[in-house]
């Protein structure tokens, strides 16, 4: 982001930054990001750090309490990044444990913003940050989830194209007419996929999210091991679960308020997944249902410790009857 000179759209800037580095960010890293000068990044970063929105480290600044606490808030008074959470796990059961993602798109560019994957990839998670224009430059184009924002950027698409980009494998595609014919499919049939273009053993595939105007507004994808990626039918597995999980997406813009009032639940399984963490303003239960909600726990409790003492005395040895 260029520097605006407002101290909104500084703030906006340094915030940014910071979230966006997988660790601390030093001050003249944040200095070089954000392109503000040094003493005024340290002084709008330190008056974001008296206020919680980033906190001071040893290494630098990072993400503050109450930045991490606004996170999961947000995303509920969206609803998108909930509503996806059961997509994600069954793409990551249908590619037999693989890493699915759904992403959004933000100032043209896809942001994960969700993700279901299994212990062997945490170090890869670890290891890696979700690519960007920013890390990889014109050879996004190699990705799945690069080709399909790049396709529905005809502008992007061209300059890519006329300039050419670096190979990140030994089997990165480096033919311009091809290329072209690969952005055009991506664009008309919303779907993309790579095989070992961008991480030699990874394959990835990638489809559209589109809002009620036809415009791209995300993306859902798998990646993973090219076996279990090249498996048959996980392609049409993922299509269907973009086509579902878009009509759905739509349906809760349409609807508007039900995010802040209604648990969501799954379409296909009706299985609930969300629970509420706003409460809307003056929303308050009445004195007797906390109370009636205090004594059904009080009694629940009561119930779980005399099945725990039954159980742990039924295992005590020599307490059998006779003895």
């Amino acid at each position: 982001m260029a520097d605006d000179h407002t101290v909104i759209g500084r703030a906006v800037a340094i915030l940014d930054a910071v979230t966006e580095a997988a660790g601390p960010v030093p001050l003249a890293e944040l200095t070089r990001r954000t392109g503000i000068p040094k003493p005024t990044v340290r002084r709008i970063a330190n008056d974001l750090a008296e206020r919680d929105m980033l906190a001071r480290t040893p290494e630098g600044y990072a993400a503050g309490s109450r930045l991490i606490h606004q996170g999961p808030r947000s995303a509920f008074q969206s609803g998108h990044a909930l509503t996806v959470q059961p997509y994600l796990q069954d793409l990551h059961r249908h590619s037999r444990g693989e890493l699915a993602w759904f992403a959004t798109m933000n100032d043209g560019e896809l942001t994960v913003a969700g993700a279901a994957f299994g212990r062997p990839h945490v170090p890869a998670i670890k290891a890696a940050c979700w690519p960007s224009t920013e890390l990889l430059g014109p050879s996004m184009v190699l990705l799945a989830s690069g080709r399909l924002q790049i396709a529905h950027q005809p502008e992007r698409a061209d300059a890519v194209l006329a300039g050419g980009w670096a190979p990140l494998t030994r089997y990165s595609l480096m033919d311009r007419r091809r290329m072209r014919d690969l952005l055009t499919q991506a664009r008309d049939t919303g779907f993309a996929r790579e095989v070992e273009q961008f991480t030699l053993g990874w394959s990835c595939i990638g489809a559209v999210l589109r809002d009620g105007t036809g415009a791209m507004i995300g993306a859902l994808g798998i990646t993973g091991r090219c076996d279990r990626i090249e498996a048959r039918g996980l392609d049409v597995e993922l299509r269907r679960s973009a086509q579902a999980l878009e009509r759905e997406l739509r349906a809760s813009d349409l609807v508007g308020d039900p995010p802040l009032e209604l648990p969501h639940f799954h379409g296909r399984t009706g299985i609930g997944y969300v629970w509420p963490t706003v409460q809307r303003t003056g929303a308050r239960l009445p004195d007797s249902s906390v109370r009636d909600l205090r004594q059904a726990a009080a009694a629940t409790l009561r119930t779980q410790l005399a099945r725990d003492t039954e159980a742990d005395n039924d295992e005590v040895p020599g307490t059998t009857v006779g003895s």
